[in-house]
């Protein structure tokens, strides 16, 4: 009996089984595939893992990765999951690392407004309009300011664009004619 006890040890410890080493390399998740690819190319940094694992049960990381604001809108957004969708609320710990998180990687820095000119409605410009696609597609365009409104107005009616009040309205058509206008320096 303990020659079998002996001869099961050795060829456990020898053949790789139990438990890992301190050494062990736990960078490379049990799929295969590296972190980065488990995280959906989230950048790294604590509070990634609540938020992938949050965000995610309900819709691709790309879906917040392409927004960018401040870590009060964050909250807001988080509240809207909880209440509107019936998210499951955070506890307020994993919460604090989301919004932490969130508001790093995918925050509003003043300097970076994904390359907006500043001018007033530009912060307008930039909510609302990533909020359905990349501000690529926005800033490629060179539109004069009666394009720019029928374009608003066609995403209001056929795009399902939330309808802006009236002064933000001529507020984006402003920004949008004088900053994104065929003359407009680039």
């Amino acid at each position: 009996m303990r020659f079998a006890v002996v001869v099961v040890l050795t060829i456990v410890v020898f053949s790789g089984w139990g438990p890992p080493s301190p050494a062990a390399d736990l960078s490379t998740p049990a799929t295969g595939a590296s972190v980065e690819e488990d995280f959906e190319g989230l950048p790294p940094g604590p509070g990634r893992a609540a938020v992938y694992f949050t965000c995610t049960a309900c819709h691709s990381s790309k879906q917040f990765t392409q927004q960018r604001m401040d870590r009060e809108d964050w909250d807001q957004a988080i509240s809207r999951m909880v209440h509107d969708n019936k998210m499951a609320a955070p506890r307020p710990w994993a919460r604090t690392l989301m919004l932490a998180y969130l508001s790093s990687h995918f925050g509003v820095d003043d300097e970076d407004w994904a390359g907006l000119p500043p001018g007033p409605g530009r912060e307008e410009v930039f909510y609302l309009c990533q909020a359905c696609h990349s501000l690529k597609t926005v800033l490629q365009q060179r539109l004069s300011r009666e394009v720019w409104d029928e374009t608003l107005v066609w995403m209001i009616e056929e795009q399902g664009m939330p309808e802006p009040e009236p002064a933000e309205y001529a507020q984006l058509l402003d920004y949008l004619g004088t900053y994104l206008s065929p003359e407009a320096p680039r």
